[in-house]
């Protein structure tokens, strides 16, 4: 059985969505989130990805708070990010790759530049799809047990908040 990685894409831009999600397609399931804010309600849901893939500007919730995001996550810390953006200055890049972004993609970029960089992350990070295997019964039951997040920072605490009222609603 060959399965197909999950690749997450935040981007706000339709047209930067569209180029990655034509040249990805054939080798991954894709789920594109507009937002930083939809991708982390995604990630907070329990919606796993292989890969994300973020602009780093998104208005109010950054492409590197999602990144802090997946980092203070006990569940999902090692999923590989790799940032797309147009920042000119090397702080930049060297900032995100302090914060745990795994690849920085300066625009405009060759998507199969980034097609070839995912592959490549993903050859280092993952487990091959059949050596994965379930978790035994009480291993599930124990994780089901527990909190899934915990409200650690600000800035989950506000998503969280955000997501209860919207669920609310």
């Amino acid at each position: 059985m060959n399965q197909k990685y999950h690749l997450l894409i935040v981007d706000e831009n339709p047209y930067v969505a569209d180029i990655l999600i034509q040249t990805l397609k054939t080798d991954f399931s894709i789920t594109v989130a507009n937002t930083g804010h939809e991708a982390a309600r995604l990630l907070i849901q329990g919606h796993r990805f292989d890969c994300v893939l973020t602009e780093l500007n998104l208005p109010v919730f950054s492409g590197l708070e999602l990144t802090k995001l997946i980092r203070m996550s006990k569940l999902i810390f090692q999923t590989p990010v790799i940032v797309l953006s147009n920042a000119p200055d090397s702080n930049t890049r060297i900032e995100c790759l302090e914060q745990g972004v795994d690849s920085y993609i300066a625009k405009p970029f060759n998507p199969l530049e980034v097609k070839a960089k995912i592959h490549a992350i993903l050859r280092r990070t993952s487990a091959p799809k059949e050596e994965v295997q379930e978790p035994t019964a009480a291993v599930r039951l124990q994780a089901e047990s527990k909190p899934v997040w915990q409200p650690k920072s600000r800035i989950l605490s506000m998503l969280l908040r955000g997501y209860l009222v919207a669920q609310s609603a």
